[in-house]
């Protein structure tokens, strides 16, 4: 059984082939990302769905496995989480096991070796490309931190930030009655309990703004507008230094399931780079991590 794994921010993926049976195997778990979550429970939340798959496919043994993880983009990282998944899972040495950032997979399910640029936008973020040579190189990527602009806890984070500013008799905004509406956070007290007591997830706020822009508020819709022209920015940082790519961009993660963001960046990379097709990838990353494990196997 070949399987493959896409670890997001807020849920984990996984997609198998086995030569014993026609159907593959669909599974989703919470989200497993290293930088977030320590090595430990990235690990156990992949054993997880991995054990489960055992259990679904019993006369297949585990022929290969890829892993496209966030937060992985480390060399010694991605050593160690492959060092401690063979561990849990008490794989023999002939089994290949490898784990690569999330973006590689999504390059695979779009464009397989060919060159081209994905842009992921999930709960984070990340551009990627590959050159006509088979190079790759990456802008964004850095975490809630220190970037991930234009994702899920970006916007989520603005939204927050925004009705904050209503509170405090700033630009009003829809975005405040919903949020009192659909998480009863209707006062500073309760946001601030929320938000830093709570360690509430900001990306859950994500799809609300999105909802407000589409709706016509204009604080929610400037939000979305700079998100966007951030990730453009990234777009056009990598081009500068990677020109031998091939002119296509494949737009792919969580937050691109949301119509009108997904239409909204679209618009903007156009924009940008009238010369360049830019769609929205038909294939999820998962299914690029799969083909990595079959490679793998063969």
């Amino acid at each position: 059984m070949c399987i493959g794994l896409d670890a997001g921010g807020t849920k984990t993926e996984l997609l198998a082939r086995s030569s014993s049976s026609a159907e593959p195997v669909r599974l989703s778990g919470p989200g497993a990302n290293p930088m977030r979550l320590g090595l430990d429970a990235t690990v156990n939340a992949l054993t997880d769905l991995i054990q489960e798959a055992r259990r679904q496919q019993p006369r297949g043994t585990v022929g290969s496995i890829c892993a496209g993880i966030a937060g992985a983009g480390r060399l010694d990282d991605r050593e160690r989480l492959t060092r401690r998944l063979r561990q849990r899972l008490d794989l023999p040495a002939s089994t290949p096991v490898r784990i690569v950032h999330d973006a590689e997979i999504a390059l695979e399910a779009t464009f397989h070796d060919e060159s081209g640029v994905v842009v992921i936008v999930g709960t984070g973020s990340v551009v990627f490309a590959r050159t006509r040579d088979g190079r790759t190189d990456r802008t964004g990527g850095w975490g809630y931190l220190l970037g991930d602009e234009g994702s899920g806890f970006a916007l989520g984070q603005q939204g927050l930030r925004a009705v904050a500013d209503a509170i405090d008799n700033g630009p009003d905004t829809v975005l405040r009655a919903w949020l009192a509406d659909r998480y009863g956070l209707s006062s500073r007290d309760r946001l601030i309990h929320r938000v830093y007591q709570d360690d509430w997830p900001l990306q859950n706020v994500a799809p609300l703004v999105i909802e407000a822009a589409d709706a016509g508020d204009d604080v929610a819709t400037r939000i979305a507008e700079e998100q966007t022209h951030l990730l453009a920015d990234q777009v056009e940082w990598l081009l500068d230094r990677c020109a031998n790519v091939e002119s296509r961009i494949a737009l792919t993660g969580g937050l691109i399931r949301e119509t009108h963001y997904a239409q909204m960046l679209q618009a903007t990379l156009c924009n940008r780079l009238p010369n360049w097709s830019v769609v929205i990838a038909q294939r999820d990353p998962v299914h690029g991590a799969l083909h990595f494990a079959q490679r793998l196997a063969a």
